[in-house]
């Protein structure tokens, strides 16, 4: 009976498909994970508890919604949630309000079944939004409190191929409002708002049509001088309009806004001119065509492939129904001009219809059956541009398909997709380091539990970038619609400082510092007298606690505590002291919190059953009711959420026996060592099996406190006995921080 000791250092190979549980020969099968729920693996090698989300507001009357990044730099970024005809906007992790209750609108034409077709690029603080049924539009900013959404104006175009029939078209006057008469059967009631280009003699002028009269007849207005009145074959139909269809995907390429995929011309891009986003002409008033004029430019192939999207980089990336493309100038360096545009196709896969995500010089985007991931991204050996599966070790996860993706590079560098049964899961992605590795994240349990994430976007936050959710819920029988976004990543000062830490979804926070100084007569003792510097006190606040949190000279966070017994004036009242204070020097403003015994304003939760961490200790759960929570102890700082589980478990420890493998063999794990960072509260065994909670509480820690974050190795016996399978697995179900760093099973193997 062989006795090993192995040591799994990382569990960045990521959760695999029971498709691969067999495949002890692949390398990264000792890094991979049977189950990885809620912890995120990270390049480092560690799989760190993913953080809660953070309760910001219900949707727009509890609508369907989408989120829409928009960022203007780092410093000002903003998700706009767009709901039926209305949208509205988040920063600061927080509603934009004006006045307060009020949230800031802008009415739109897109209804809530137009939302999932919506795509859109961004210059500084313009937005260019596109829909195949409505005119492109553009949002701008001019505030945080201001916002404008306006019909594209486009000038000169785009249009649709030179006329080459018969058919001519006579213009009543040069400017003006003029009549445009055709010889044949041309126009159609939906052409008001289209453009006309036409030629008399070296001279092009174009003109919008205004107003429908007859199928040989309509009124328009000249938006460039035209070079006469006569009757001329050398004319042009705007590409674009109600009849024709409108753009259904943009994006920004070579300092030109480029537009692709109308119901007519599914497989055509226009270019806008170069430098001037909204001028779409494709000549010089005298027909000269010069490099900045703008483009078009119509793929050709063997099947209609419609463009789902584009993307810049290097090249132009075009991802089609049938495969990929790129468009680039004819020659190496140069940049693209309508004489110089080259299309090539590149691969074969076929896109879904939905924007894909630009990481450095690689792209990953969804295939056309939404449950593959691919990564296309150039090959110098073979000079071309090649897309490898990413969803290949873990296709089971994105079974119920992708319906949206977003990259968060900070911390962690995740791309996010939720799916269509409102699953979340992620992909940890460092090519550089040969770290793919996905994850699913079960928001409150995920759909299984009622809690199915519908939309998400990404923006740069405060030192680190912010993942938004819409998260539908079920509350009280009706179905409602959260915008919540994920918290920081928890990163303690001290083992003491996990006040804040932030482990259950939907949450909110109650941190009830006050607003004032406070001077204590005495750091310890009975009856001390405590000065505030402003009337903050009430005769109900006897029996309550005042606490201050406090570094010592050994840099541990300490809470000093005091019990009011006495109140003498809406400034002092006195208390003794429980927990001695620093000194008697005066406290500042927002330094020092009364303690409350309820916690209110969990509206959005009601009914449901709650986790709370309290003053930085796990807290019995409680249910909802009249949208507040009653404490079984006062507390001061609290977080308080749906709580949730997370579970990491190993593969089928592989290592061997003495005449080959170990797979299929009788093995038993004696003990698991464990390193933890910054843990506190978790079990250990095996799925559907006995598990035991780790102990982190040393003899020192006073019994009325939670202990400190612990960061070191733990070895605990294992609950199992004999099995021809063995795995571990770790879980952190309360509201506390779990890292772990490395995993030592100490096992045998009957021969």
């Amino acid at each position: 009976m062989p006795r090993v000791t192995p040591i799994l250092t990382t569990f960045n190979g990521g959760e695999w498909s029971p498709q691969l549980y067999g495949r002890v020969d692949l390398d990264k099968y000792g890094n991979a994970c049977r189950q990885l729920d809620n912890f995120i693996p990270t390049a480092q090698g560690t799989a760190t508890r993913r953080p809660g989300t953070r309760f910001v507001a219900n949707a727009r009357n509890d609508g369907a919604a989408r989120l829409i990044p928009f960022e203007f730099s780092t410093a000002q970024a903003y998700v706009i949630e767009a709901t039926d005809l209305r949208f509205r906007f988040y920063m600061n992790r927080g509603r934009i309000e004006s006045p307060p209750g009020t949230p800031v609108e802008v009415t739109t034409p897109y209804t809530a079944a137009q939302l999932a077709q919506l795509k859109w690029t961004q210059s500084a603080d313009t937005l260019y939004l596109v829909h195949p049924a409505h005119q492109p539009r553009k949002l701008t900013r001019t505030s945080h409190t201001s916002w404008a959404l306006t019909a594209l104006d486009a000038l000169d175009g785009p249009y649709l191929d030179l006329n080459t029939g018969a058919t001519t078209l006579t213009p009543s006057a040069t400017t003006g409002s003029i009549t445009l008469t055709a010889s044949a059967s041309l126009f159609q009631p939906a052409d008001a708002g289209r453009r006309v280009r036409l030629r008399h003699g070296a001279t092009w002028g174009w003109a919008e049509i205004t107003a429908y009269t007859s199928a040989t007849q309509v009124a328009a207005t000249v938006r460039a001088t035209l070079g006469g009145t006569a009757a001329t074959a050398q004319w042009r139909l705007g590409a674009w309009g109600a009849g024709p269809g409108w753009p259904a995907c943009v994006t920004f390429h070579e300092e030109r806004l480029t537009f692709a995929n109308t119901p007519v011309q599914p497989q055509t891009i226009w270019g806008s001119m170069s430098g001037d986003y909204e001028n779409f002409a494709p000549s010089q008033a005298d027909g000269t065509v010069g490099d900045d004029n703008a483009l078009t430019f119509t793929i050709s192939d063997d099947r209609v492939n419609a463009i789902h999207w584009m993307s810049a980089g290097r090249v132009l990336a075009i991802g089609t129904a049938g495969g990929e493309f790129t468009m680039q100038a004819s020659s190496l360096n140069e940049v693209v001009t309508p004489s110089t545009v080259v299309v090539r196709r590149e691969t074969t896969r076929g896109v879904a219809d939905m924007m894909p995500v630009r990481i450095g010089p690689a792209m990953l985007f969804v295939q056309r059956a939404r449950r593959k991931l691919y990564e296309m991204a150039y090959s110098y050996e073979a000079d071309a541009q090649l897309a490898p599966e990413m969803t290949l070790f873990a296709g089971h996860l994105t079974r119920e398909r992708i319906r949206e993706i977003a990259w968060q590079a900070e911390p962690w560098n995740i791309l996010w997709a939720c799916l269509d049964d409102g699953g979340l899961v992620g992909l940890t992605y460092m090519r550089d380091q040969q770290v793919v590795a996905w994850h699913r994240q079960s928001i409150a349990g995920g759909p299984s539990a009622g809690s199915r994430v519908v939309a998400l976007a990404v923006i740069p936050g405060d030192g680190q970038d912010e993942l938004w959710l819409v998260v539908e819920r079920t509350i009280g029988g009706v179905l409602r619609r959260h915008i919540e976004h994920l918290s920081y990543e928890f990163w303690p000062a001290t083992p003491d400082d996990k006040e804040f830490a932030v482990f259950a979804d939907a949450s909110l926070q109650l941190d009830n510092a006050i607003a004032t100084t406070l001077t204590p007569s005495a750091a310890s003792g009975t009856g001390v007298t405590f000065t505030a510097g402003s009337g903050v006190f009430a005769p109900s606040d006897v029996g309550r606690e005042i606490r201050r949190r406090w570094r010592d000279p050994g840099g541990a966070i300490r809470t000093a505590r005091a019990l009011i017994t006495a109140y003498s004036s809406a400034t002092v009242v006195q208390g003794d002291v429980i927990v001695s204070f620093a000194d008697t020097a005066t406290i500042a403003a927002k330094e020092w919190r009364l303690t409350v015994t309820a916690l209110a304003g969990l509206g959005h939760l009601e009914g449901r059953s709650v986790q709370i961490l309290a003053d930085g200790a796990a807290h019995p759960d409680r249910v909802v009711s009249g949208g507040q929570v009653a404490l079984d102890r006062p507390t001061s700082i609290a977080q308080v959420g749906l709580g949730y589980a997370s579970r990491l478990e190993t593969m089928d420890l592989e290592h061997g026996a003495m005449d080959g493998t170990a797979q299929g063999r009788r093995r038993r794990i004696h003990q698991v060592g464990i390193k933890f960072w910054s843990t506190l509260g978790a079990r250990l065994g095996v799925a559907d099996g006995s598990m035991d909670t780790i102990e982190f509480r040393a003899g020192a820690t006073r019994m009325d406190e939670s202990p400190p974050l612990f960061t070191g190795d733990r070895t605990v016996a294992f609950p199992a006995g004999w099995s021809d399978q063995a795995r571990v697995l770790v879980v952190q179900d309360q509201p506390l921080p779990c890292t772990v760093a490395a995993l030592v099973p100490r096992m045998t193997t009957n021969e």
